[in-house]
């Protein structure tokens, strides 16, 4: 049996490109930042490059420490609750800023972000569907 499931939105992005890049707005305490983000299922969390969270008048280190590990090393990041938003779609989530100002790629991770859409993909047209996971389908 086939099943039918609907989108709240859809993105269009460039298959020639790596990756799935798709542009992000955060907002804390009345201050926004926007910028392109890339979907990586590999990753467990949500993890932006710091000045993003300068600007958004953020204390990094005061947010809860965390350190991720990689096939070339680690690194750590500090955890902000704040509202992230794609699309047309509002959730307020953990994102984890890295410590180091060298660190400049951004990344949609399976906790906080994954685990609350319900997505679609057809790579070969370049399109990423989105909805909340408890949109009606």
């Amino acid at each position: 049996m086939a099943e039918i499931l609907s989108f709240r939105t859809v993105f269009q992005y460039d298959i020639r490109k790596s990756g799935i890049t798709i542009p992000i707005r955060l907002e804390w305490n009345g201050r926004q930042t926007e910028f392109k983000a890339k979907v990586d299922s590999g990753s467990s969390a949500c993890i932006v490059a710091r000045n993003y969270g300068e600007d958004l008048g953020l204390m990094i280190e005061k947010g809860h420490p965390q350190r991720f590990e990689t096939v070339t090393g680690g690194f750590q990041t500090y955890g902000h609750e704040v509202t992230l938003s794609a699309g047309g779609l509002d959730l307020t989530t953990i994102v984890y800023f890295a410590a180091d100002p060298g660190i400049t790629r951004n990344v949609l991770g399976r906790q906080g972000w994954l685990d609350r859409l319900r997505i679609g993909l057809v790579d070969y047209e370049g399109k990423l569907y989105l909805s909340h996971f408890n949109d009606a389908s």
